[in-house]
Formats: C-alpha cells, sequence, structure tokens
C-alpha cells in the first residue's frame, strides 16, 4: 500500500494532466492573444473593451463593432480574433435593439 501521501501524489498528478489538457488547444490551434494582433484590429479591440467599460456593459452591438473597425477590407480570421479576445473579457455582440 501506498498510503494517503501516494493516493494523494496520484490525484495530484491526475489533476495536473486534466488540467495541462484543459489548458491545451484543441488540435493543435493557436488562438490569438491581443498582443499578436495586427495594431489596427488591436486598436479596435481597445476601443470595443473601452465602450463597454465606459457604459458598464457585457455586449455590444454589431453597430458597436462596425463603428470600431478599421477602414481597410477586415478579413474573417481578423474578425474571429476579435469575437475571441472580446469572449476572453467576457463581452459578447449581440444584434442590438
Amino acid at each position: 500500500m501506498d498510503g494517503p501521501d501516494g493516493a494523494h501524489a496520484r490525484r495530484q498528478a491526475i489533476i495536473d494532466r486534466l488540467l495541462s489538457d484543459a489548458l491545451r488547444p484543441a488540435g493543435g490551434v493557436v488562438l490569438p492573444s491581443h498582443d499578436a494582433l495586427p495594431a489596427d484590429i488591436r486598436m479596435t479591440v481597445d476601443r470595443l473593451l473601452a465602450k463597454a467599460d465606459a457604459e458598464r456593459r457585457r455586449s455590444l452591438t454589431y453597430d458597436d463593432l462596425e463603428e470600431a473597425l478599421p477602414p481597410r477590407d477586415v478579413t474573417a480570421d481578423d474578425l474571429e480574433a476579435i469575437f475571441w479576445v472580446l469572449a476572453e473579457y467576457g463581452i459578447e455582440l449581440d444584434e442590438g435593439d
């Protein structure tokens, strides 16, 4: 018998492995980080976060997003990154009123 310390060590190893698996992106996909975004998209995210903070809201509208986007063609990857970073801050986009 391993005793209580051995059982604890085995449980802790299982917990550590589960946490590690949960923090690792599925399929090797690397999720965007705010700092890795292009400068204009980073500024868009910053404007949206500031608006949500100023209005003390946990959601923004697609109109808010449209106003904050840079004056260039925004790719689907850019939009996905914006949505992802906003979600990390607990902010969702909705249709509005």
